[in-house]
């Protein structure tokens, strides 16, 4: 659906809320990034009126990560409200400047149709947030003064002119992310808010069903990273640069350990570095609003590559520089096995429309202590501090052939019993 977007800046609270940071950015321009990523054709900024409050201005902002809008004008609220109304062929978004919304309210009520307004049982706060043919918005507009009068207007409409949408009906499960998160919205009316938003889009960001150290060990040091790192001008393609730079580094490191000790410690603690940044870029992209299909891409391709480097290193290591053929058979079983696994969750993922991991309470208990790579790294590095890295790289090869074996058969087991789930329906 075509729609464009009305932003209300035009009273003290919004325009203040508009310039408030959340991870380094000012919701404005947060606002501008999510609109663009939904698909806007334009933005209309209603601002005050000269000599009341400040202007709301939207230059200065990171314009790269809202290009594709046609256009961002900034109106006064003197100004007739046709200025920014939708055309014939389009809906308008309209909500408030200060309130930070769940992407996804926005995506199903666009997607819901024309003329109808979001409500939360759950809150005491209006949403204040509509999907409004011009049309309607030229009734709701009848008597401007202001966005206040437009909302009043609201509230006094009859259902049967706007019905309601309520955003607790909405599928709370993420399949990108394999979890369930209720929609949430916040207004951002002080820096307490701003502190509890920020809170909610680091919890949103956070992927579920995850291994043992992604689950428990690496979030606070992912979280940490991912609010210094905000503050910058850092980019997640960066940061995902610098983790396969360290993961090559690794690779390095590790086939070096026969020459000394400190070369395989120095590798291994490195491997967990990788691990812990290999969750931040993720993290970034989505609570400053900077994910791009190449760098999904990027990350998602190079990992499989540098972490098979790491168990061909080991074996290398271990061999005593080829000497001996038992690790590398083991570097062999475990890469073979490795790209099995890939191919039976890959598989299940196209068919069903849901990660394998996130199925059934079994599969979920299994990826936490399936063979995974950050999982790998610490018995790698326990069987390395206690003398034993042959015996814990020889445990990574049995682990991930049963694992392999498990996600198998389990994929099996389940796509017979279930017909392919319409990934369309699905919440994303």
């Amino acid at each position: 659906m075509k729609f464009s977007v009305v932003l209300f800046a035009d009273t003290d609270a919004t325009a203040a809320g508009a310039a408030r940071p959340v991870y380094g950015i000012p919701l404005l321009e947060r606002h501008l990034r999510v609109f663009a990523s939904l698909g806007a054709r334009r933005v209309s900024v209603v601002g005050p009126a000269p000599g009341r409050g400040s202007s709301v201005r939207t230059d200065g902002f990171d314009g790269r990560w809202f290009r594709e809008l046609g256009a961002v004008d900034c109106v006064r609220i003197d100004e007739s409200p046709a200025r920014w109304l939708p055309g014939e062929d389009e809906t308008a978004l309209v909500l408030d400047a200060h309130h930070l919304y769940d992407p996804r309210v926005l995506r199903d009520l666009i997607d819901g149709g024309s003329n109808r307004r979001a409500v939360d049982p759950a809150s005491r706060n209006p949403c204040r947030l509509l999907v409004a043919d011009a049309d309607l918005l030229t009734k709701l507009t009848a008597s401007w003064t202001g966005s206040e009068s437009l909302w009043s207007a609201l509230d006094a409409a009859p259902e049967s002119v706007c019905p309601v949408y309520d955003i607790r009906d909405m599928d709370p499960y993420i399949v990108d992310l394999r979890r369930s998160l209720p929609p949430w919205w916040l207004v951002l009316d002080s820096d307490r808010e701003v502190r509890r938003a920020e809170g909610m889009l680091i919890d949103a960001a956070q992927k579920g069903t995850l291994d043992f150290p992604a689950e428990f060990i690496h979030p606070p040091l992912e979280n940490v990273l991912t609010k210094w790192i905000s503050a910058g001008p850092v980019t997640p393609n960066q940061v995902t640069t610098l983790t396969i730079v360290l993961a090559f580094l690794t690779t390095g490191l590790l086939a070096a350990g026969q020459l000394a000790a400190g070369y395989l410690f120095a590798g291994l603690i490195i491997a967990f570095i990788v691990g812990v940044l290999d969750g931040v870029d993720g993290k970034l992209a989505r609570v400053t609003v900077r994910c791009t299909r190449f760098g999904d891409r990027y990350e998602h391709i190079l990992d499989v590559v540098w972490e098979l480097t790491w168990y061909w290193a080991l074996g290398w290591m271990i061999s005593g520089g080829g000497e001996l053929v038992g690790p590398f058979v083991l570097s062999t079983v475990i890469t073979i096995f490795y790209l099995l696994d890939k191919t039976a969750t890959g598989m299940f993922k196209s068919r069903q429309g849901i990660e394998l991991f996130d199925c059934e309470p079994v599969d979920r208990f299994f990826r936490r202590i399936g063979a995974r790579r950050n999982t790998n790294v610490l018995l790698l590095l326990g069987g390395a501090s206690a003398g034993m890295l042959e015996e814990a790289f020889t445990f990574v090869a049995i682990w991930t052939v049963i694992t392999a074996a498990f996600h198998w058969t389990r994929a099996i087991w389940l796509l017979s019993k279930h017909a392919p789930v319409d990934e369309a329906n699905r919440s994303v």
